[in-house]
């Protein structure tokens, strides 16, 4: 509790984000009851408040905890298309695919990171370390999964 009041007290100062609300550049948010430290970008005027950030989460398909703005994400299909949550974010209808977190008990592997959920609430598309080995037959070295300056240079669209 005591590093959450540091972050509002000492590291929060106020600017204008381009959305047009007030935001603090270090807050604490909370979202399904997890309280998470939300830090934005220093030295650039933000594009999306924390608030706007914020309503932009969505929910993982398969373990319901979740997926902020810059977050990794996995496209998974469901073994029984009849049982998908309501909150599921669909990608895509044919094959369906879900959108789902990076998390330990939720992802195979780091190796289906196949993407990230980013403002303004949608998937930006990259090859997962797996298509990448398989498109140029050989190894591939992924410092950060997480990591999306890392990943960009793998863009699909």
């Amino acid at each position: 509790m005591l590093i959450f009041s540091y972050v509002r007290k000492f590291l929060s100062r106020t600017v204008m984000a381009k959305c047009g609300h007030k935001t603090k550049m270090v807050d604490v948010i909370e979202i399904d009851g997890e309280k998470i430290t939300f830090s934005l970008k220093k030295g650039v005027r933000p594009e999306y408040c924390i608030n706007c950030l914020k309503e932009m989460s969505i929910k993982c398909a398969w373990c319901g905890k979740s997926i902020l703005p810059g977050d990794p994400i996995t496209l998974y299909s469901p073994r029984d298309e009849s049982k998908v949550p309501e909150h599921a974010v669909i990608y895509k209808k044919d094959p369906l695919q879900l959108v789902g977190c990076l998390r330990w008990g939720c992802a195979d592997t780091g190796a289906d990171r196949a993407g990230f959920w980013v403002p303004p609430g949608e998937v930006q598309r990259v090859m997962s370390p797996l298509e990448r080995a398989m498109a140029t037959n050989n190894v591939v070295i992924v410092n950060d999964v997480t990591d999306i300056n890392e990943a960009e240079a793998h863009k699909l669209n």
